[in-house]
């Protein structure tokens, strides 16, 4: 972690996250559009990217003509590694726990780290966020969602 005035920090990060913006969506113009009345497979992303970089560059020319304020902030969070090896310990278990299950663990594990909950609240918010995030792609949007290989759920087709 290290600290930086706070006007070159917001003019850094405005210029990553342009950056950022523009690389999504020099990817997502691969994916064909479609039209506005049916959305093909790009259109969110290229939507997004557009916002994206909208969004960073009003932050970018705000933060040019923000009065220099001699306050230092922090760029960094103490727990940004745990965060880190969380997602890639739980992207190998993915498949084989499934969906609700790895999502449960990842919520709880995050709320528990970055909160001042305990564990029995991070888990029972792990358990909701899972369940209501399911519930709206496998359900609502009607997209699969891997399974554990013990536990099945039915799809929308079996009601």
């Amino acid at each position: 972690m290290f600290k930086v005035h706070e006007r070159k920090g917001l003019i850094i990060l405005s210029f990553i996250l342009f950056t950022l913006g523009g690389v999504w969506l020099w990817i997502s113009r691969e994916m064909p559009t479609g039209e506005f009345s049916v959305p093909g497979p790009g259109f969110f992303p290229t939507l997004i990217g557009i916002l994206f970089c909208f969004i960073t560059l009003v932050l970018g020319i705000k933060s040019l003509f923000k009065k220099e304020i001699n306050q230092c902030v922090q760029i960094g969070h103490p727990y940004i590694w745990s965060t880190i090896i969380t997602i890639i310990i739980l992207s190998f278990l993915y498949e084989g726990l499934g969906f609700l299950i790895t999502i449960t663990i990842f919520v709880g594990i995050l709320l528990k780290i970055l909160s001042p909950l305990g564990w029995k609240r991070s888990l029972f918010w792990g358990i909701v966020a899972a369940i209501s995030s399911y519930l709206f792609f496998h359900f609502l949007l009607g997209i699969q969602l891997p399974s554990a290989r013990w536990f099945r759920i039915p799809s929308i087709e079996s009601f």
